[in-house]
């Protein structure tokens, strides 16, 4: 399983900059961060989490909040039938509204989006993106970073403005490239799961 430290290592061979002396590790992670979240588009992170209702409050159940911080609920099953729903949190509790209301002691299985992880990055303890596309991520990563720092460099005296034009040009490539490829891998993915 890869962890930060190899996704930097990737990103900044792919910038050119293998001693880290134009890219800070702040601005790796970032970069990092901006391309997870696009990946998370072609490939979202969903999980299955089965909870039982603690009690009722009108027409809300409330369970307690088991999903952690970056968990959006998308669907809620009862008795294996997905039920339209709406939902709030609050408290550390979930309130959901459903017709008809499950009783306390109901179990409830909920749809859960999360977002993806790389071990080491804002303390995640393991990394969701296979490392099959490792290197797709990273080169994401690298040009989301060299978008801060196309940004950057117009702030600094003495820097051409053509030294921000040609970063942003290489940056929009890379990204460009990026999602070229999560568009590829997303097909492959369905034709393997759909083949006609």
């Amino acid at each position: 399983m890869r962890d930060v430290a190899d996704y930097r290592r990737d990103m900044l061979s792919i910038l050119g900059d293998a001693g880290g002396r134009r890219y800070s590790e702040v601005m790796l992670d970032m970069g990092l961060r901006e391309a997870l979240a696009e990946y998370a588009g072609f490939f979202p992170r969903r999980v299955c989490v089965t909870g039982t209702v603690d009690h009722t409050e009108g027409d809300m159940a409330v369970v307690p909040w088991l999903f952690g911080d970056d968990a959006a609920v998308d669907s809620v099953r009862v008795d294996g039938e997905y039920r339209d729903h709406a939902e709030f949190a609050e408290g550390g509790k979930l309130y959901v509204k459903l017709d008809p209301l499950p009783g306390a002691g109901s179990v409830l299985t909920f749809g859960v989006t999360q977002r993806h992880s790389v071990r080491g990055l804002d303390g995640a303890a393991g990394t969701s993106v296979p490392d099959g596309h490792a290197l797709m991520v990273s080169t994401g990563a690298a040009g989301y970073a060299m978008r801060m720092r196309a940004r950057s460099v117009t702030e600094v005296f003495g820097k051409r403005p053509e030294d921000r034009e040609a970063l942003s040009s290489q940056a929009n490539r890379l990204i460009t490239d990026y999602i070229k490829e999560l568009k590829w891998a997303a097909r492959q993915k369905a034709l393997r799961r759909y083949p006609w």
